[in-house]
């Protein structure tokens, strides 16, 4: 098995092709007369405004399914009631056991809501149609506007697909924040019980004195007999509705009647309680509003539009949202005012009970605080040591990775636990996390130092201000306004990093225990400060938005089934037909009133004429072969005997307990024969199997649809189609993309070949393309004016790729920028079935992995997202020797014979450059984006080149791993991206350049990964893809497996003392002239257990040293470092002599300023990788020799990494021929785990077993 033939035909996928639409003759004067746009138009219109009358009745629905609801309340151990739930949430430091039991109460919960919502007799018409032909007009009653509207959809109701299917998401049982049992029960439920222990503080209060007032002013609102009852869990079920939760929020916030009268809530009566009170201690929390229904927290944010229609607008609203967070309220402090006095008195709450979430937000707290991501969770874990009873024969690694899972399994942990934990560590972790809230600052990227969120804040405000207070000139345009364009972000910016800054005090929100008068104040303020998301989405998507309009009609042409289906026979309800004439393709759409035009008996075929498509398909055999010879009207024509019709009645044909074969044999039998004697279908040709080699009717039935599709062409005279055009009798568009035009060079494009495969005789002898229905045309209007080109016709234009060697290029005719955005377009989306007659699983992975384990002409592909190049790409064999290794900054490609490059990396570098200089403007962000995009395509398509090539597998980074990487080029949403765009090009990787016929042709199109469902769902294996982590790939020397496991910290001097009392020796070699540290890992760590842990580390060489260079105003800068000259003047610093014993003498030092020093030089020994800011230096250097040479990358031999980027691609590459041989070794391939320990990858790479024959 030494190509990839057998991966061809596997599955089935589907495909839209997109063309644009060219009319011919009188079409587009006859479309502008007939008003067919304008209908159109006014459709899409009125489109819109009934969505949001479908909505106001998904509210309906909602809330009278579920206004007589009741959750399950008592337990009867069936983990689905609420006092479950509330026993299990008040339960504090869950196990894993119990977190299981409360996240299958929780499924449980939402099912009963989903279940309850999808029984009712309405939903189950809630997509269909009848909810536009029936349901939505009774709901609408005597509103006669909407009623037209909605009634203007009446043939049209599938215009609502997609609509239907995003609706969809709110029923679901599913833990998805969209869902209505989401919003409920993981959302409002914690709240809830949050506000019952709140209340339980409140009642016995002398707040409770004014629950008497504020029921009689709520009376004729509520369902209870006092405000208690509010409070009970069993009152819950009570507040699945909107209108019950505006009852419940009205209480607790206070309402505004119509009239003007204020009626206080709760949190009112709790504030001026707790004015009077000096001793804040003393002061009761408040309560928390529920989260609005689904749908109805829509509108939950009054003041900001749906879209801006202005630039004023815009300006507007954001000062509006400036105001509302920065300036007094009722008698409030402002909601900034109050999130600092907040921050600044958070060690006035309990601190056990103010939770971080533990995710990447601890993790980036503890990279600003200790310079280390990794800090705070090594403080937890060595608190947690001294409680944790380690078990028998249990190594230090693997007690060391126990306890950090532990940590790791705790969604939050408090801020006392923390400070708790780091106190107990040495002198410089003995800092507090109360403190890092409390100093208010945040690291400013842009000038790379710390500053006062606040003061940001106003300063951008200032900045800004005069802008947000004063009209904008009609005349400008505000997203072509640099300046103030960067002074709008600056101030979102600025309010978002103090969202980011206090996001993390969230925690997951289900804790037990909270500080509730933290909280309840904590909470609301969030509220308030997130309704700044929204709007800073729609300032930017507003401020960077083309200058060019991509909005689109779908144009019907009066049918609501255009298109739906090309079949001969419906080709007048479809009103749609297809062309050919010398090469090209047209689209023929029948005026409604004249849809016979193309019967057979009107239609001409003399003289020169067009091809036309007659496509014929049996669809859905299993329906269709019974409903036809089985009917009523036909059933004698088609005659099936007796004993088959009791047969067939009573269902032996059909797989179980009555099934006989020789009854479905039988019926196979009569349905050949019918078939044979259809009028339609006998000119299929089938050619069917022998009946007795069916197992069931299934395949059968395959065999009939694998068959039943046939397209065939019939002449239709020019003349007549140009008559019919003429008359308007029917709308003539030419299909055509680039490749139709006669300025047309080179190669087409796949999709065009993928459509004229369509009509291929080749294809339609044995089907791999189908044409499917359900078309659309659209209708794109021209949005940019333009009075002159970009480039005239004739005059040069220079060349943007400065490696070009043509500076200039002149073109015989003018060039528009954006020209097709500067006229009016039709457009044609048609899909397509790409191997039609492929039955295959879309998973792959054991077809590949079979392959994989028989195959020994397999090659291995790595790549490496470098730090100094995009990506980087090594091809190793089964020996682990390096076939190819290059960087991907540049892309090489051929045409004419000429060679272009382009050094995207360059182009980056640039425009990050110019980002910078725009003070990191929205616009240049997003040219980034797109040029990044532009770079991935052409680098899949020189990856599946060398893994057509080399019958290689690809191996790439797992990003689901978590593993901490810095400085890449390529940030982790591109290369998810990247990751993406390969394999949907490999689920039909077709090389247009080879014959069609031919392996990876287009009618044999590879097909290398399995279909995408979800990065979630991939695991670590998408057929020829697989995913591993990261972890010491780039700082290991390739040629010995040496990685640097110590931790080189300065922490205190007994320490340092002890870490180096633990060598085995350091002395000065002076026949090399240079140090040896020699050491067994396992004295200092278990990381190296089990794997080779004596080495002797040698300070030959040079390093690059970075640091911060104040006389450069910080920037970092670098520095070459002798190492053992280094060495030697710091040995005679400190008067120690190298040639007698080094290690006692290290012993007999007492100043903190030698173990530092001593330990940071020899951090630069340790370090293998060495860069210099602003140049291409960037190379490896081992400390460890291997036969007496250290391993060097600008000194190497070419089967070795050429830089540390080459090395992270080609350890990714070696990791994956760890892979390779675990499937080669597999007794079940099916078992096989792909997950590599740091144990088993050291070991591979210090022992290298694929070199052992």
């Amino acid at each position: 098995m030494g190509t990839l033939k057998n991966f061809t035909g596997l599955y089935s996928l589907s495909k839209t092709l997109r063309f644009e639409l060219r009319p011919i003759g009188k079409t587009l004067s006859f479309i502008e007369k007939t008003g067919l746009l304008e209908q159109d138009k006014h459709r899409a219109d009125s489109y819109v405004e009934v969505k949001s009358i479908i909505d106001k009745y998904h509210k309906y629905f909602i809330e009278k399914a579920l206004s007589d609801f009741q959750l399950k309340y008592e337990s009867n151990d069936k983990k689905d009631s609420l006092k479950e739930y509330f026993f299990y949430y008040k339960l504090t430091n869950r196990d894993e056991n119990q977190k299981k039991v409360f996240e299958e109460i929780k499924t449980n919960l939402r099912k009963q809501i989903a279940s309850r919502l999808k029984s009712q007799d309405q939903f189950k018409r809630i997509t269909k149609s009848e909810l536009i032909k029936e349901d939505l007009p009774e709901f609408l009653t005597d509103k006669k506007d909407e009623i037209a509207l909605v009634k203007e959809f009446d043939r049209f109701t599938t215009y609502f697909t997609g609509f239907h299917e995003n609706r969809q998401n709110m029923y679901s049982e599913e833990e998805k924040s969209t869902a209505i049992a989401y919003r409920m029960i993981h959302e409002n439920l914690p709240k809830f019980i949050d506000n019952m222990s709140t209340f339980e503080r409140v009642a016995v209060s002398p707040v409770a004195e004014s629950f008497h007032i504020l029921y009689k002013e709520m009376e004729e609102y509520l369902n209870v007999n006092s405000i208690s009852e509010l409070f009970e869990l069993s009152y819950f079920s009570m507040l699945l509705t909107q209108t019950q939760i505006d009852v419940y929020n009205s209480i607790i916030g206070g309402k505004t009647l119509d009239d003007g009268t204020k009626i206080q809530g709760l949190n009112e009566y709790i504030n001026l309680y707790n004015q009077k009170q000096k001793d804040k201690s003393a002061r009761l929390p408040k309560l928390k509003p529920l989260y609005k229904q689904i749908l109805s927290d829509r509108n939950a944010i009054s003041w900001l539009p749906e879209n801006f229609k202005s630039d004023n607008e815009l300006l507007e609203k954001l000062e509006e949202c400036y105001q509302n967070l920065a300036i007094f309220h009722n008698d409030e402090d402002s909601v900034l005012e109050r999130i600092k006095e907040l921050l600044l008195n958070l060690a006035e709450y309990d601190l056990n009970k103010i939770y971080l979430r533990n995710d990447v937000q601890l993790t980036y707290i503890s990279q600003r605080m200790f310079g280390s991501y990794d800090a705070i969770s090594k403080s937890l874990c060595n608190e947690l040591k001294s409680t944790i009873n380690r078990k028998k024969k249990e190594s230090d690694e693997a007690f060391a990775q126990r306890l950090s899972d532990i940590i790791k399994s705790q969604d939050s942990i408090s801020i006392g636990s923390i400070d708790s934990a780091l106190n107990s560590m040495s002198e410089e972790y003995r800092k507090s996390v109360v403190n890092y809230f409390s100093a208010l600052e945040i690291y400013n990227e842009e000038s790379k130092q710390t500053v006062n969120v606040y003061e940001q804040i106003d300063k951008a405000y200032l900045d800004v201000k005069d802008l947000l207070n004063e009209q904008y000139p009609s005349d400008k345009n505000l997203a072509q306004d640099k300046i103030n364009v960067a002074k709008i972000k600056t101030l979102l910016d600025a309010i978002k990093e103090l969202q980011h800054y206090i996001k993390p005090l969230c925690g997951k929100g289900d804790e037990a225990e909270k500080d509730e008068r933290f909280y309840a104040e904590f909470s609301t303020l969030w509220e308030q400060l997130d309704k700044v998301t929204p709007l800073y989405n729609m300032v930017r998507n507003y401020l960077t938005r083309k200058p060019y309009s991509t909005e689109k009609i779908k144009l019907n042409f009066e049918n609501s089934t255009l298109l739906s289906g090309w079949d001969l026979n419906k080709e007048s309800d479809n009103t749609s037909v297809i062309l050919r004439k010398d090469g090209m393709y047209y689209l023929a759409i029948m005026n409604k009133k004249h849809n016979k035009v193309f019967e057979i008996n009107n239609i001409l075929s003399e003289g020169d004429c067009y091809e036309k498509m007659e496509y014929k398909l049996l669809p859905g055999a299993n329906k269709m072969l019974p409903k036809v010879f089985f009917s009523k009207s036909r059933i004698d024509e088609f005659n099936p005997s007796a004993e088959l019709l009791v047969n067939y009645a009573k269902e032996t044909h059909k797989k179980g307990a009555n099934f006989n074969l020789k009854d479905c044999h039988d019926l196979i039998d009569f349905f050949k024969a019918s078939i044979n004697k259809h009028e339609d279908w006998k000119n299929f040709n089938f050619k069917f199997s022998d009946t007795c080699d069916y197992e069931d009717l299934s395949g059968f039935y395959r065999e009939v649809e694998q068959q039943g599709y046939k397209i065939s062409f019939r002449n239709v005279s020019v003349d007549y189609i140009n008559s019919l055009v003429e008359d308007g009798k029917i709308y003539l568009f030419q299909i055509y993309n680039k490749d139709f035009s006669s300025y047309s060079k080179g190669t087409p494009n796949l999709h065009t070949l993928y459509w004229k495969m369509l009509f291929d005789e080749r294809n339609l002898a044995d089907v791999v393309y189908k044409l499917n229905g359900q078309a659309e045309v659209f209708y794109r209007k021209s949005s940019i004016k333009y009075d002159r080109p970009t480039h005239p016709a004739k005059l040069p234009v220079e060349n943007k790729n400065k490696d070009n060697k043509k500076k200039e290029s002149v073109f015989g005719y003018d060039l528009i920028k954006d020209k097709r955005y500067t006229m009016d377009k039709f457009q044609f989306h048609v899909p397509i079935t790409l191997n039609f007659k492929s039955t295959g699983s879309d998973n792959i992975n054991q077809n590949v992995n079979e392959y994989i384990k028989a195959s020994d002409n397999l090659h291995i592909i790595g790549i490496d997202r470098g730090e100094r190049h995009l990506l980087y790409l090594t091809v190793i064999d089964l020996k682990g020797n390096i076939k190819e290794q290059f960087s991907l900054n540049e892309i090489v490609n051929e045409y004419n014979g000429n060679t272009y490059k382009t050094n995207y990396h360059d182009l980056l570098e640039k425009r990050e450059k110019e980002r910078q200089e725009e003070r990191q403007s929205w616009k240049t962000i997003e040219n980034i984006k797109e040029l990044k995009e532009g770079y991935l395509s052409q680098v899949i398509h020189k990856i599946t080149e060398l893994m057509v090539k080399y019958n290689a597998i690809v191996v790439l980074e797992d990003l689901n791993m978590g593993f901490m990487r810095g400085r890449q080029k390529v940030e982790k949403s591109v290369y998810q991206k990247f990751e993406k765009m390969l394999i949907d090009k490999l689920n039909y990787l077709a090389d247009k350049k080879k014959d069609a016929e031919e392996c990876g042709g287009v009618l044999r199109a590879y097909q290398l990964a399995n279909k995408f469902e979800s990065f979630q769902k991939m695991g670590k294996q998408s057929g020829f893809l697989f995913y591993t982590q990261a972890w010491n790939t780039s700082k290991i020397d390739p040629v010995t497996g040496f990685v640097n496991l110590f931790d080189t910290r300065y922490e205190s001097i007994d320490k340092a003392k002890s870490f180096f009392s633990k060598f085995d020796g350091i002395k000065y070699n002076a026949a090399k002239d240079w140090f040896e540290f020699s050491f067994d890992y396992d004295k200092f760590t278990s990381k190296a257990e089990g794997t080779k842990t004596k080495w002797t580390v040698c300070t030959y060489g040079n390093r690059i040293e970075s640091f911060r260079n104040v006389e450069k105003n910080s920037q970092w800068d670098s520095r070459d470092v002798e190492l053992t000259s280094e060495f030697k003047r710091f040995f005679v610093k400190y008067e120690i002599d190298i040639n007698s014993d080094l290690k006692s003498q290290i012993d007999r030092q007492n100043g903190k300023d030698f173990f530092e020093g001593l330990l940071y030089l020899l951090k630069l020994t340790l370090q293998m990788r060495n860069s210099k800011t602003g140049t291409d230096v960037d190379y490896m250097q081992s400390p460890v020799a291997c036969d007496g040479v250290f391993y060097n990358s600008e000194e190497c031999v070419d089967t070795l990494p050429k830089n540390a980027d080459a090395n992270g691609a080609y350890n990714i590459a070696r990791k994956g021929l760890m892979i390779v041989d675990k499937i080669k070794n597999a007794d079940d391939l099916k078992k096989v785990k792909f997950a590599i320990s740091n144990k088993e990858w050291l070991n591979f790479a210090q022992m290298k077993p694929y070199l052992v024959d």
